[in-house]
């Protein structure tokens, strides 16, 4: 005889899975990362995820926003006949995806399914301040309707709280257990320093200056740079014809899978990321970075100060000399980088873990099949 599941079932309503030519990134970006981790370890005696993905912007031959927005419904209105699911958790990307998420909490209101809303990256902040009013209405509704709203950055919880009154739950980016290792290799060891970044090469990232950077501290000390992601066209323009200092050695990895990044954050000494992106969030190349204890350069941007604290370096503006005077300094202080790579690797575990994650993501599930 075959058991019945008494589990709750919590329809995830997030973006498709995959690799998509005229997606941001190639289709590989935080949010489908946020999926990925949520369908791949979250467990609970209580609760069963289901996904239903909606689509993503560069996804196929789909251009038109209202074809998108009407797929998604369908999508969505399907899976919650099919599933009837006891909660809905929506990982919010306002903005334009704005009335899609306005839809499916209306729908959810008018039927009594509570919602789990989960505003993330950067750019809540500003955006609820300066977007239209028809968006910022529909916004305010979502997170006003939701059982709870879980907010990926401190910042964020203080402009729900302005913007609407509601009290957010802080729940930052995390990594899997699983993933971390239990050891890792101690960094800044040979004369050789290895430089890795990881993401999306193009200018707001701030790989041109991170380039630039590296090729002037080659002149006076041997460096290695690893860059894995697609590049964006201006940064392969840009690149295939500068002139590399002799002491600068460039490896242009590409996309790669998820091991093979993994790969390369074991065997580089320090992560650097300077990005001025205005969407950047609580990034999830920093967490991998983090846990695997990597010395790393950064901007004060987006979620990265409150995450990282004192366990890396900052520079005061993203510029060429910047990058290029922290990595001489790395170089005069490395027992000093070295104590900041364990620094930053004991943070991650203290804080930005599934384990942490889940434990807090089951409470709020909790709660809201408890009002129901």
């Amino acid at each position: 005889m075959s058991s019945v599941s008494t589990k709750k079932k919590v329809l995830l309503f997030g973006p498709v899975i995959g690799e998509f030519a005229g997606a941001y990134g190639g289709g590989t970006g935080g949010y489908t990362r946020n999926m990925s981790q949520y369908l791949l370890h979250f467990r609970a005696d209580n609760f069963e995820i289901v996904p239903c993905f909606h689509t993503v912007a560069g996804q196929g031959r789909i251009k038109s926003f209202l074809l998108r927005f009407c797929i998604d419904l369908f999508r969505f209105f399907k899976s919650m006949v099919v599933v009837r699911p006891d909660i809905v958790h929506i990982l919010a990307q306002y903005r334009t995806a704005t009335p899609r998420e306005f839809a499916v909490s209306l729908l959810c209101r008018m039927i009594g399914t509570p919602v789990i809303y989960e505003v993330k990256a950067g750019t809540f902040s500003t955006w609820i301040q300066s977007s239209n009013p028809v968006f910022r209405k529909m916004a305010r509704f979502c997170i006003r309707e939701a059982d709870t709203v879980l907010c990926e950055g401190k910042p964020t919880l203080a402009a729900v709280q302005k913007a609407t009154g509601v009290t957010g739950v802080f729940f930052p980016n995390f990594v899997s257990v699983e993933e971390i290792p239990a050891q890792v290799p101690e960094k800044l060891k040979e004369p050789l320093m290895k430089i890795l970044f990881v993401g999306y090469a193009f200018r707001e990232k701030g790989v041109f200056e991170l380039v630039e950077g590296c090729n002037q501290a080659a002149e006076e000390i041997p460096l290695e740079l690893n860059l894995i992601g697609q590049e964006h066209p201006e940064f392969t323009a840009w690149i295939d014809v500068l002139k590399v200092n002799e002491k600068l050695k460039i490896n242009r990895i590409g996309r790669q899978p998820h091991e093979v990044v993994m790969e390369n954050f074991g065997k580089n000494d320090i992560y650097c990321y300077p990005t001025r992106h205005p969407g950047e969030g609580h990034n999830n190349s920093i967490n991998e970075a983090m846990m695997h204890g990597m010395v790393i350069i950064t901007a004060r941007q987006g979620f990265l100060e409150s995450v990282l604290e004192d366990t890396c370096y900052f520079l005061s503006e993203v510029s060429a000399a910047e990058v290029t005077t922290a990595l001489f300094h790395i170089a005069a202080h490395r027992e000093e980088a070295r104590e900041k790579s364990r620094k930053t690797r004991q943070r991650l575990m203290e804080n930005f873990t599934d384990k942490l994650a889940f434990e807090k993501l089951q409470m709020a599930y909790q709660r809201a099949v408890n009002k129901n």
